[in-house]
């Protein structure tokens, strides 16, 4: 049976050969952050945000200086849209880059700000006003046109600046911690407006930030740097339970990161003594890794099961034996309660519960066992 243009399953097909044809929106290879560090490379789709995430806000800024080229390109090169941009000047790459250092014209109100960035297209006048009206809507600044810069709030001010990048039509939005100076509900205001134009206008945006929520909160795909070294770009998911590294498992991840020694590994999971006591399971991250080895053990708070009382759990197979330990602190957090547990050695490992069992937790000083699903810790070389 021949497919008509009519068929569903044509257009699925065309959709897709469509979508393998359109060139990535942003392609990085082999970029390098400074002299020493290792290169990187990395590919964004038109639409897509992306959150740079790290603890050394100057490496961050450096890299979306260096894209926007505001600051030398060490090595490596940079495509949008399948066109190299690597030696074009800033005013020729089509790449918008606001940050904390970007200024507004003190005396000008927020309209006329706007209306000049349109002027610097090449818009008359006339035009560059009506355009400016139509942008004061589009970020959410309607009523707002003719206020005085020094008026501003913060979130207004970023909103202003958004506005004026956005008139020069840029193929690339680069952000430098947005979030820096916004109190938490208009962090989420904006965040949402990010989304929204980035879907409205088929826009690629690359942010930067050092907080795990504004990272998690704007949806799309998280570049983890530590220091220099890009250690994985994928989904919040993927970063969570499968970590490329320690840092990502401890920083981003929050996990506990406890000592131990490899008993044994069959089909990618461990048994593994643990320094603190009770011997475990976790995923192998590394193919660096046997028996006999040393190892780091990360588990998140929140894979962490813990059983009160005397009475010893019964484990399915008898290589495995629970973390022992005395419940020292316990704090309810609203949405789940935070308890620190300590093991005979000294170490404490943090457990996150859900707030219904807030009335199940026993007082501190009380005895523990601590479990966790194998496929929930993951171990990793020293």
């Amino acid at each position: 049976m021949s497919l008509s243009p009519n068929t569903s399953l044509y257009a699925l097909n065309k959709k897709r050969l469509r979508a393998e044809r359109t060139p990535p929106s942003l392609k990085i290879e082999g970029l390098r952050l400074t002299v020493e560090s290792v290169p990187f490379d990395l590919t964004l789709t038109k639409g897509e945000i992306l959150t740079a995430f790290g603890t050394t806000p100057f490496v961050l800024s450096t890299f979306l200086e260096q894209l926007a080229g505001f600051a030398p390109l060490i090595d490596g090169k940079i495509f949008l849209h399948d066109e190299d941009v690597s030696s074009l000047p800033l005013g020729k790459r089509k790449i918008g880059l606001i940050n904390q250092h970007t200024p507004l014209f003190p005396h000008m109100n927020v309209h006329e700000n706007i209306a000049f960035a349109f002027q610097a297209t090449g818009q008359n006048k006339s035009e560059a006003f009506d355009a400016a009206n139509r942008m004061l809507s589009l970020v959410g600044l309607d009523g707002h046109g003719h206020a005085h810069t020094k008026s501003l709030s913060s979130e207004e001010t970023l909103r202003t600046l958004l506005a004026r990048a956005l008139a020069c039509s840029p193929k690339l939005l680069l952000i430098d911690d947005p979030y820096f100076s916004l109190p938490l509900h208009t962090t989420r205001q904006f965040t949402s407006l990010l989304i929204k134009l980035s879907r409205a206008l088929d826009l690629t945006i690359v942010q930067t930030t050092s907080h795990r929520e504004d990272a998690l909160r704007a949806g799309g795909k998280i570049a983890f740097f530590n220091h220099e070294a890009l250690l994985q770009h994928d989904t919040a998911a993927v970063l969570y339970d499968r970590p490329a590294a320690i840092e990502i498992a401890t920083i981003f991840g929050e996990a506990n990161a406890l000592t131990g020694q490899i008993l044994g590994i069959g089909d990618d999971i461990a048994s593994i003594q643990l320094a603190c006591g009770g011997v475990v399971e976790a995923f192998v991250s590394s193919e660096r890794l046997h028996k006999g080895d040393e190892c780091i053990v990360c588990i998140r708070p929140d894979q962490i099961s813990p059983f009160f009382g005397s009475r010893p759990l019964n484990f399915d197979e008898d290589t495995s034996s629970p973390v022992n330990g005395v419940l020292i602190e316990s704090i309810h957090l609203g949405d789940h309660i935070k308890m620190r547990v300590r093991t005979p050695d000294g170490t404490e490992i943090d457990l996150h519960r859900p707030p219904i069992q807030s009335q199940q937790i026993p007082s501190n000083g009380s005895s523990v066992q601590l479990a966790w699903m194998a496929g929930n810790a993951t171990a990793f070389p020293p």
